[in-house]
């Protein structure tokens, strides 16, 4: 393997997926990219699998990334969401349907949360967290301050792209802790819940009737999967209930299913002001939902929350064809089936092989942490030729294992098969 133009990547053998990766490294911007050390060129998808162009098949670990909850070509989901797409225009920008009624009903229901009550429609993950951080300064005028949890990831735009990392050229956003606690076998620290208690009340104190809003999400993904203790989240919720702070909390990554259950913010007993779904919401089609209360969202007059691709009809058939094949499939119990087995295997490597260090993760997406960046990049190379395929490593060193919640026990137990293999190969 090497690379041409530093970022064109070659695999031997592969002479017909080179010539793809040749032609959109000179014709594409890297940066549209993220980077993974296989460049995996897909020729076909269906249920867990992907096929190169070399006609390889590779399971998939990765849901693209975290979206297709349902895996590729599910039967039932492409039957339903052709019955709802059926002779509607592509785009509702400045017209009414009735698919979109229907679907913001039934994600509203699907929450059984009273706060949740209105919806607006984004396109994109980022772009529903600016939404939703303007309807929590709107409401609160006089209030500029926005507190957020420390490296979590919320976009790359605007206000999304200022509450992400752990600083911020907005003058106006605060931090707190995230616990990051480092392995799923670890004991949570109690004191952690103090610590996190008075970060909050010392800004309280300082920024008297100044706090807006808290964005957060429910486990950090970016930074290297690190899931919070049980206490966490409910106890910021109830901070900012009880001091008229806007809770958003950002289910972009985790809603539909990816944490065991529909939603991380029933998972964990919270009530929410505004939560943002994303991803697996249309499982791959582009739609995403700021879901919350009808006083925070309806503060925006017509136009000024809008853009081209939000809540098209397409978006909107594939939101209820999603929620149709949850409610008619056991997609949740299968996917903490297939989760114990993932933890279970991925715990099984850390004792096996002393470079796999740490496990990280909750239904299905989890993180595995390497002794190094360099091993967590050959670990990825060495799972391609076992024909598993992953992400490339978050924050350096962690390799994210997030299949589709459709994965068999049996088949969760063959990748983590192949993914001993490959550390057998490093």
């Amino acid at each position: 393997m090497s690379q041409v133009e530093s970022h064109l990547i070659q695999i031997e053998g592969e002479a017909k997926s080179n010539i793809v990766r040749n032609r959109l490294g000179k014709l594409v911007s890297k940066g549209h990219k993220t980077y993974t050390p296989t460049q995996l060129v897909v020729d076909r998808a269906e249920g867990i699998w992907l096929w190169n162009l070399e006609g390889q098949k590779l399971m998939d670990f990765a849901s693209g990334v975290l979206v297709a909850n349902l895996g590729h070509q599910h039967a039932y989901f492409e039957e339903r969401f052709a019955f709802y797409a059926k002779g509607l225009p592509r785009n509702a920008y400045n017209v009414l349907t009735a698919v979109e009624v229907e679907a913001a009903s039934r994600l509203i229901d699907s929450f059984a949360l009273p706060k949740m009550e209105q919806i607006l429609w984004a396109a994109c993950g980022s772009a529903g967290i600016i939404k939703a951080m303007w309807a929590a300064q709107r409401y609160h005028p006089d209030r500029h301050l926005i507190l957020a949890t420390r490296y979590g990831f919320h976009g790359k735009k605007g206000l999304a792209g200022d509450v992400t990392g752990d600083k911020s050229q907005n003058p106006n956003v605060r931090w707190i802790d995230f616990p990051m606690v480092k392995d799923v076998r670890d004991k949570p620290n109690q004191t952690l819940k103090v610590k996190v208690l008075e970060q909050l009340n010392r800004l309280r104190e300082e920024y008297p009737n100044q706090i807006a809003m808290l964005v957060t999400e429910p486990y950090l993904g970016a930074k290297g999967s690190y899931h919070p203790p049980d206490w966490y989240l409910r106890t910021i919720n109830d901070w900012c209930n009880d001091h008229q702070v806007i809770f958003i909390l950002d289910e972009v990554q985790s809603c539909h299913g990816r944490t065991g259950e529909m939603y991380a913010t029933t998972k964990y007993g919270l009530d929410p002001d505004l939560v943002v779904c994303g991803k697996g919401i249309g499982n791959g089609e582009p739609i995403v939902a700021v879901v919350g209360r009808a006083d925070l969202l309806s503060t925006f007059d017509y136009g000024e929350a809008s853009d081209t691709f939000s809540g098209t009809p397409r978006g909107c058939a594939a939101t209820l064809a999603t929620l149709d094949t949850f409610e008619t499939f056991p997609i949740l119990d299968n996917c903490c089936q297939a989760g114990q087995v993932i933890e279970k295997g991925l715990c099984q490597l850390t004792d096996e092989f002393s470079f796999a260090t740490r496990v990280r993760g909750e239904g299905l997406v989890w993180g595995l942490e390497l002794e190094s960046d360099s091993i967590a990049n050959q670990l990825v190379l060495a799972c391609y030729q076992q024909g598993l395929h992953l992400i490339g490593p978050l924050a350096g060193n962690v390799l994210r294992i997030s299949p589709p919640l459709i994965i068999s026990p049996t088949e969760a137990e063959a990748g983590i098969g192949r993914m001993r293999r490959a550390l057998q190969q490093i």
